[in-house]
């Protein structure tokens, strides 16, 4: 499900919003983990969590309660969601993680997180800052296609913020859906989404201050990597893809149409001296049915969750 589009057009990035608790607020006396003093390792998580409307899964309260507990389970310092379109599913996953209790977002229509973009740490958060994609158009098309297009695009964008003390840039973002399943060169979408990924490293680059030693960028971008613009998602190179080599899909086959192929439309990359902060591990979580109270197991999401450890800058980085 998508909030309606906004009467006003601005396509300057501003800071992310109050929604309460965002833009690295952390819960009274709660501590997150703090990586610099002392740890070597600094973990990244991302996933869609599948919010829309047109899904076969369990109810979404349902679903997130068995995302949260798997998630707090683990190693994750930093957790990246997409379509986190509603405060109240803001509001249930800033319950369900209890030891995540920094969050940034962006404020949208009616206090909903900007973009269904929300960021949750164990990492004390600074500046944190959101930019729509409103302007971002489709240039191929009948006019109800890049009419729509042009709306969808004014609700997504992507989410810019640092890890206090870390000299790390996190961005998350979620790219227009090409539900043609068409990506082949000069589809209907391929402007659109080239114009979003070249906002993307553009709000990535502002929010790189000098200082800053470490970026990572996550999402679900809805490019396969087998499509032309891949070389774009990774800015010419200026990227790492630790999930290149493997290149496994990131969308469950099975909820899929009989026939359709599932691709790897999802992305953690990585930006920074690999000699100093190098990929240590990778992996991909939820790929498996859960059983859950209502029924069988089942899928928690139609996407499958992507992870990555990395060395983080310390006090001897210059």
């Amino acid at each position: 499900m998508t909030p309606r589009p906004g009467a006003r057009r601005n396509r300057r990035p501003r800071p992310a919003g109050r929604v309460p608790g965002c833009s690295g607020v952390g819960a009274p006396g709660v501590r997150g983990w703090l990586v610099g003093n002392g740890a070597d390792t600094l973990t990244v998580a991302s996933l869609n969590v599948c919010c829309g409307l047109r899904n076969a899964l369990p109810p979404l309260k349902e679903r997130m309660a068995e995302v949260c507990a798997h998630i707090e389970g683990t190693d994750v310092d930093v957790l990246n969601l997409q379509e986190v379109w509603t405060p109240g599913l803001l509001a249930l996953l800033r319950a369900r993680l209890p030891s995540f209790p920094f969050l940034a977002c962006g404020t949208g229509l009616s206090g909903r997180p900007a973009g269904g973009l929300a960021a949750f740490s164990r990492v004390p958060l600074g500046p944190a800052a959101y930019r729509s994609f409103r302007g971002t158009r489709a240039r191929r098309g009948g006019v109800l296609h890049r009419a729509g297009a042009a709306a969808n695009a004014a609700l997504q964008g992507v989410l810019t913020y640092e890890l206090t003390g870390l000299r790390t840039v996190v961005g998350t973002t979620h790219l227009t859906a090409n539900r043609d399943g068409d990506w082949s060169p000069g589809n209907r979408h391929e402007a659109l989404h080239l114009a979003q990924v070249r906002a993307v490293h553009r709000a990535l680059r502002q929010a790189r201050r000098p200082d800053i030693r470490l970026s990572v960028l996550a999402g679900d971008f809805n490019i396969p990597s087998s499509s032309g613009l891949y070389r774009e998602i990774l800015d010419g190179g200026g990227w790492r893809d630790p999930f290149a080599a493997a290149d496994l899909p990131t969308f469950h086959a099975a909820l899929l149409p009989d026939g359709a192929r599932a691709y790897r439309v999802d992305y953690l990359l990585v930006h920074g001296d690999p000699e100093r902060h190098p990929v240590t591990g990778t992996d991909r979580f939820l790929t498996e049915p859960v059983p859950t109270p209502s029924g069988p197991a089942t899928h928690l999401s139609d996407h499958l969750g992507q992870l990555v450890r990395l060395r983080p800058p310390g006090a001897a980085d210059d």
